[in-house]
């Protein structure tokens, strides 16, 4: 016995099949999206879990910004770009035709300004230059600020100078030498220096005029802010002027 099929029907049966396979094609290249879209969220959520400072994550674990690109890159001619403006008794911050001044009145005293915005590694590079104020005073850049009380400060003197400093909770430590270093290749006075303040994961590295001053080893803080720090000793009215900022992603 011969069963015959009508075209038509054979038609349709075979459209149904056709898209039923198609179906299953496209239903299976979604998932496999789908998971994968999957993996990377939970990568990126795991890092991102020890990236996080007071509801802001860190720039440089974002997956767009790859190695080497710039996080934060500042000249300071524009007004607008968030850094803070003080005028009072002690301080005088702001923006200014050389960049960014800040200025320091009281002997004994240390001030910072930083970015708000959030780095777990980076590397941070600024130009410096004291206008005014003792040979003993220190200034340079700080990374992964917490608050006033914590954070890493890679710090020059205008009489030749550096070291990498950590404040933990309120106590100042040099850290990866048991002193202050003379380095030969510091700008003296009024001199401008370049330097370089690496943050990478418990590795800390000052570099100054393209020459590594010191480095170390640390694991108190995993991120926070960066910016500057300019302090004074016995003597007060230090002045010091940056720019040309950039902060890298390792």
């Amino acid at each position: 016995m011969t069963l015959e099929v009508e075209p038509a029907l054979l038609l349709q049966v075979q459209n149904h099949f056709a898209h039923g396979i198609a179906g299953i094609f496209i239903y299976n290249r979604y998932m496999r999206n789908f998971r994968v879209l999957f993996l990377l969220l939970l990568v990126f959520s795991l890092a991102a879990c020890s990236s996080f400072n007071k509801g802001k994550i860190s720039q440089d674990v974002l997956p767009w910004k790859p190695s080497g690109s710039i996080l934060f890159q500042d000249d300071f001619s524009d007004e607008e770009t968030g850094w803070e403006v003080v005028n009072n008794a002690y301080e005088l911050k702001g923006y200014s035709n050389s960049g960014y001044m800040i200025s320091i009145k009281p002997a004994n005293s240390r001030t910072v300004s930083t970015t708000n915005l959030i780095f777990s590694n980076s590397i941070t590079d600024a130009k410096v230059q004291k206008i005014t104020g003792a040979r003993e005073s220190q200034f340079g850049l700080v990374c992964r600020y917490q608050d006033k009380l914590n954070y890493y400060a890679f710090v020059i003197s205008s009489d030749g100078y550096a070291g990498i400093l950590r404040l933990l909770d309120g106590e100042i430590e040099l850290i990866g030498s048991e002193q202050f270093i003379r380095a030969e290749g510091i700008s003296l006075d009024d001199g401008i220096n370049n330097i370089t303040a690496s943050c990478i994961d418990d590795n800390l590295r000052l570099i100054v005029n393209g020459e590594t001053i010191v480095s170390a080893q640390d694991s108190s803080f995993n991120n926070g802010q960066n910016g500057f720090l300019v302090e004074t000793f016995e003597e007060g009215n230090l002045t010091a002027v940056f720019n040309d900022l950039i902060i890298l992603k390792p």
